[in-house]
């Protein structure tokens, strides 16, 4: 279950799914910028690089310590997942105190154990949020994905980054699932659906399971269907192994509350 708390001067979102020493947030769009310096902040809607810096330190400072660095992707709406290596130093980029490191392209970044002060971060809008905890190696993991990462199987890549790369099966995965737009907000058109049905989704994922919400839904437009994300994710997730009991999903919609969210 999802509980709004404040941090510092933050309000979060955190998961009782995680143990509380776990160090986790889910933000509101006043962090949804890409770190100063990067060369793809024109792609984000920032106001500021300075205020673009000021809200990530917040952050950092609510829930870490000044010596820890931010590592960020520049996301690219892809199936890209990157394990940072705990045998490496990061370099870092230091503007106005706040240390960041960019680790390329990619949408899903895992952090094994490290003795270096790292932590890892995501941007999001609309698209839906995830981090993902494995407790007995305190190994930690962020995805971002909308429709076209759920398509590449950003999530499947991650699971399998975890076992293949790590020896860390799905069932031992916690997944807390952020706040995105919700199902009966998000219109999506046939070429959508056919994306994700190229990638493994298909109506008879739930119209068999009576127990599985549907992914999508038609609209009262023609050849037009109504897009649960988060709902995408829980199937994959189940599928590759994971218990549904290790899946928290959060109820807030970001269409629904710009109080929150905007």
């Amino acid at each position: 279950m999802f509980h709004m708390r404040r941090v510092g001067e933050l309000m979060i979102l955190q998961t009782d799914l995680f143990p509380v020493s776990l160090k986790h947030a889910f933000t509101t769009k006043r962090l949804n910028n890409v770190p100063p310096g990067s060369k793809k902040c024109s792609d984000f809607r920032i106001d500021s690089i300075n205020e673009t810096s000021n809200w990530w330190t917040k952050l950092r400072d609510s829930l870490f310590t000044k010596n820890h660095t931010l590592v960020i992707h520049n996301q690219v709406h892809g199936g890209n997942v990157r394990v940072l290596d705990s045998s490496k130093g990061l370099d870092s980029t230091e503007i106005a105190g706040f240390k960041y490191h960019i680790a390329g392209d990619g949408d899903a970044i895992i952090k094994p154990f490290m003795r270096q002060p790292v932590f890892i971060g995501i941007t999001t809008a609309d698209c839906l949020p995830c981090i993902v905890f494995e407790p007995e190696s305190h190994t930690v993991a962020v995805v971002h994905a909308g429709w076209r990462g759920i398509a590449s199987d950003i999530h499947g890549n991650t699971i399998r980054a975890f076992k293949n790369g790590l020896g860390i099966e799905p069932k031992n995965l916690l997944w807390a699932i952020g706040p995105s737009i919700d199902a009966k907000n998000y219109e999506v058109g046939t070429d959508v659906i056919a994306g994700l049905e190229a990638s493994g989704y298909a109506e008879t994922d739930w119209v068999d399971n009576p127990g599985v919400a549907p992914c999508w839904t038609r609209s009262r437009r023609r050849d037009h269907f109504m897009l649960n994300l988060a709902e995408c994710v829980k199937t994959r997730l189940i599928s590759m192994g994971v218990p549904e009991a290790q899946i928290d999903i959060c109820k807030l919609s970001t269409f629904d509350n710009p109080n929150l969210f905007n």
